[in-house]
């Protein structure tokens, strides 16, 4: 669950369907204890927010593994998933405080934090789906490697094939071309004569 990476494509679906179980499954467990959360609030929620405590935990075990996967792709560091473990964690025990403690009389009591929590983990799932994949870069220079093994594979293959060739007798060495000599005045090319012997005669003879 938490190995491999993730596209944004992906990411972005499979996290709505994890959201979207997460509020069907609370809002089924709300209904069926639907005397407890309409009840006054204390003691007797305790088993509606343990319920909806132990659901949002199944349903964020997945929805970390999801972003783990995610800023993997996109090559992020362990500080952004770290803020939003930690976030999670915040708003599961902000989210059972509100469970026990709500009060129809003043519904929003007690949500200004995590209010702020919500708007903050979902800037962090934003920044996770906008940033591009590193995988296409890799990708992208794999090709490139892949196309220069194989030009230069066909070129040794060529040159083997020709040295075979030409040790076998069926095609010529190509001899290595004649040095080019220097112009003269005149433009013929005047080859350089040869240092004169100096001749001394001796008593042995010619020296």
């Amino acid at each position: 669950m938490f190995s491999g990476t993730l596209g944004r494509s992906q990411f972005f679906v499979r996290s709505c369907l994890v959201g979207i179980a997460e509020m069907v499954s609370l809002f089924i467990c709300i209904m069926i204890q639907s005397g407890a959360a309409s009840g006054p609030p204390g003691s007797g929620r305790y088993r509606l927010a343990a319920t909806a405590l132990l659901i949002s935990l199944f349903f964020n075990f997945w929805r970390v593994g999801l972003a783990i996967r995610r800023n993997r792709d996109a090559g992020g560091g362990e500080v952004v998933i770290g803020i939003y473990i930690v976030g999670m964690c915040m708003v599961l025990g902000l989210q059972t405080m509100a469970l026990i403690t709500h009060n129809a009389a003043a519904p929003t009591s007690g949500m200004d934090y995590l209010s702020l929590l919500y708007l903050a983990l979902g800037v962090i799932w934003l920044y996770l789906l906008l940033k591009p994949s590193v995988a296409i870069g890799i990708e992208a220079s794999s090709r490139h490697s892949a196309r220069h093994e194989r030009e230069a594979a066909s070129a040794n293959s060529q040159l083997s094939l020709a040295m075979e060739q030409a040790i076998a007798g069926k095609t010529r060495i190509p001899a290595p071309p004649a040095p080019i000599l220097p112009q003269s005045f005149l433009g013929a090319a005047q080859p350089t004569p040869a240092p004169r012997r100096r001749t001394e005669f001796g008593r042995r003879g010619l020296k």
